[in-house]
């Protein structure tokens, strides 16, 4: 009996076998191996020197544009950003040499000692090259000498970058790069932050409140030093009375014998300062007939206007310069909006970018507090470095008459 009912468990078994997998989990098995085919077809194809078939294809390639010609791209992008920064730093085309040879491409860049220093030139490269992809792989310093070695992202492509030292070569080029500094809102500040600014490079120029307790102070100190001032005239902005300027600010509502009062006044109280700028102002000088009474005013006291431009539209410098009035215009805040070293960095970029279409640059910057002076030596000793020298605001920009008014 037990071996009868051990047969019947046996025949029941082999009748009914285990359930077969689901044809979800074969079908996915059987697409994996139709895929390992496809692709060892595709590879003896390859190795035949057959060309696969537009079938083979993947449904999600973005781009008919062969490898080759992409990474094309990617070489032209880099080494535009290698030749962008020599441009930058005023080194003449002919000056460097590029040589391709196999995954790398060289760079031997000459540096004018006199002008500029290695290791300001290595953080300008390294800046711009990280800012477009490239890794930087290692870096090595020497006596007169620096290189940089980046990689592509993107492809097994190399840059080698050697900066060095040949002021010969730099004999018979004449491209001087100079800077105006001008300090805004003297006139509060005294003791020891005062002394601090006053032993800045006398080039640097003062723009001072004329009704603030220490105003006339630093006038005559500056005066004492050989220093350009100016007035720092307080106007109208944006957003005015919410927004307050200051005293005795020049309002577009105000007429002009209203407008030649508070002129006058300033400049009384401040006889030795050669011109005036203007303190906020984003209204007042896109405003015509008030601007247009300021410089008839200057122009009766034989002073300057430096136009710092807290608008983009002012009208400010167009209508000195119409006026025939000595004119200058302000080309960037250095310490808006803060004094971190990434705000040096870019403001420094800047000034370099605006020096390969411009031979003089006027900079404003502020005299709130030590943080600010200690910022601005750190920002002066980079920009000697990059080779500019500090002049006087009125050694620049002198008056042109435009071609057309």
């Amino acid at each position: 009996m037990v071996g009868f009912m051990a047969a019947l468990a046996l025949w029941y078994l082999v009748k009914d076998p285990l359930p077969e997998p689901s044809m979800e989990s074969s079908s996915a098995r059987s697409s994996d191996k139709e895929t390992t085919s496809k692709k060892n077809e595709r590879k003896s194809k390859v190795k035949l020197g057959k060309k696969p078939d537009s079938t083979d294809k993947p449904k999600t390639e973005r781009s008919a544009e062969p490898a080759s010609q992409q990474q094309k791209v990617v070489d032209i992008d880099l080494d535009k950003a290698i030749t962008n920064t020599i441009a930058k730093l005023g080194i003449p085309q002919n000056y460097f040499k590029r040589r391709k040879s196999g995954n790398q491409i060289s760079f031997s860049i000459p540096i004018d000692k006199t002008q500029m220093d290695l290791t300001y030139a290595n953080m300008i490269f390294k800046g711009d090259l990280e800012r477009q992809g490239a890794v930087l792989v290692k870096g090595s310093d020497s006596s007169g000498k620096q290189v940089l070695l980046f990689r592509s992202r993107k492809k097994p492509q190399e840059y080698l970058i050697t900066l060095f030292y040949d002021s010969k070569l730099y004999e018979k080029k004449s491209n001087p790069r100079t800077i105006a500094i001008v300090i805004d809102d003297f006139g509060a500040i005294s003791g020891d932050l005062l002394d601090g600014f006053l032993e800045l490079d006398p080039s640097i120029s003062f723009a001072i409140f004329p009704d603030e307790p220490h105003s006339v102070e630093t006038m005559q100190r500056a005066k004492a030093q050989g220093r350009t001032s100016l007035i720092h005239i307080p106007m109208e902005p944006i957003g005015y009375p919410s927004v307050n300027p200051g005293k005795n600010a020049l309002l577009v509502q105000y007429d002009q014998a209203q407008i030649e009062r508070i002129l006058n006044r300033a400049i009384s109280k401040l006889p030795d300062c050669e011109g005036i700028n203007n303190h906020m102002g984003s209204l007042a000088t896109t405003d015509e007939t008030l601007m247009q009474t300021v410089m008839t005013t200057l122009k009766k006291h034989d002073k300057f206007f430096l136009d710092s431009r807290t608008s983009n539209v002012s009208v400010g410098y167009s209508i000195a310069q119409k006026a025939h009035l000595r004119s200058f215009r302000n080309d960037l805040f250095l310490d808006s909006p803060n004094i971190s070293q990434s705000n040096l960095d870019a403001k420094l970029t800047q000034i370099l970018e605006l020096s390969a279409t411009k031979s003089n640059i006027i900079a404003i910057t502020h005299c709130h507090n030590k943080e600010k002076l200690d910022y601005l030596k750190r920002f002066i000793a980079k920009l000697k470095a990059a080779g500019f020298t500090l002049v006087p605001l009125t050694e620049i920009g002198k008056y042109k008459v435009p071609e057309i008014l």
